[in-house]
């Protein structure tokens, strides 16, 4: 179970969304994105993690009883209030939207072109609740729901499996992301994030730098995703990585890196609190 923050809340004009994209699946998106959005919210961020996959990946990895509970797409389906449909977490900073029912916008006939509008709605309602980030954990492809999902948020974060498709692939995910823009799309890259690295893998490290060499450096994260069996660990625990035990393992602070870079890529800014004077450690 998640775990009551001491973080203080920061303050922010806007509710920032976010989306993971990828054309394949397997590149893991989901470990990402819980473990991300558990560390963003640490950083005491309002943090609202919506699972689009209609799978339920978020739920599978957080909590098994998800799958039956409603959300993202009932509320895309026309569940009038985002609020019901939000879990919270013991991380006050960290709340969850269930994938819900995938079934329901097909019986009730939504139209994919109407996914970016509700999405739109979504952000609206998040921004009314409070949230500073919404985080979306997409299916892979980008077609569907997902390009519904892209075409309306603010960033897009684009993990990579090191491998040799990579370098082929990641060209084609920036022209979809490109085209999307050019016909009135918000989503801008906050970056690309190079996961399941695998350390003695000469292949794997081979790609990773040259996936270094051949984007400008601005457009990568610094910090590599390894592929560690206390991934799956944690996921079949149900817990974010930095909860698998009590002394977190050294890669939970990856996603603390992480976050703080993502801070500056999509512009989340801190306000000063007026009349703080920090406390001396001694008298």
């Amino acid at each position: 179970m998640l775990l009551a923050s001491t973080a203080t809340a920061r303050v922010t004009q806007r509710v920032i969304s976010i989306a993971t994209a990828s054309q394949k699946g397997g590149v893991g998106k989901t470990t990402i994105c819980v473990n991300l959005a558990y560390s963003i919210a640490r950083r005491g961020w309002n943090t609202l993690l919506i699972d689009t996959d209609p799978q339920g990946a978020v739920g599978l990895s957080l909590a098994r009883s998800t799958r039956v509970r409603p959300g993202f797409y009932d509320y895309l389906g026309g569940h009038p209030t985002l609020t019901d449909l939000v879990l919270a977490t013991r991380l006050p900073e960290f709340s969850i939207l269930p994938a819900g029912q995938y079934d329901n916008i097909m019986r009730l006939g939504v139209q994919f072109f109407d996914v970016a509008r509700r999405v739109s709605d979504l952000q609206r309602a998040a921004r009314l609740a409070g949230y500073h980030v919404i985080l979306f954990d997409t299916a892979a492809g980008l077609t569907g729901v997902t390009e519904g999902i892209l075409k309306s948020v603010d960033y897009a974060i684009l993990p990579q499996q090191s491998e040799p498709l990579a370098v082929r692939s990641v060209p084609h995910m920036l022209e979809t992301l490109a085209r999307f823009r050019s016909e009135g799309a918000p989503v801008k890259v906050a970056g690309v994030l190079l996961s399941m690295v695998m350390e003695d893998s000469p292949t794997s490290l081979q790609v990773a730098r040259e996936l270094r060499q051949v984007l400008p450096p601005d457009l990568m994260f610094k910090q590599s995703i390894p592929r560690l069996p206390s991934f799956l660990e944690a996921s079949a625990h149900g817990v974010p990585v930095a909860l698998l035990r009590q002394n977190p393992p050294p890669e939970a602070f990856l996603f603390d890196q992480i976050a703080a870079e993502l801070e500056t890529r999509v512009g989340l800014n801190r306000q000063q609190d007026h009349g703080y004077r920090h406390a001396s450690l001694l008298d």
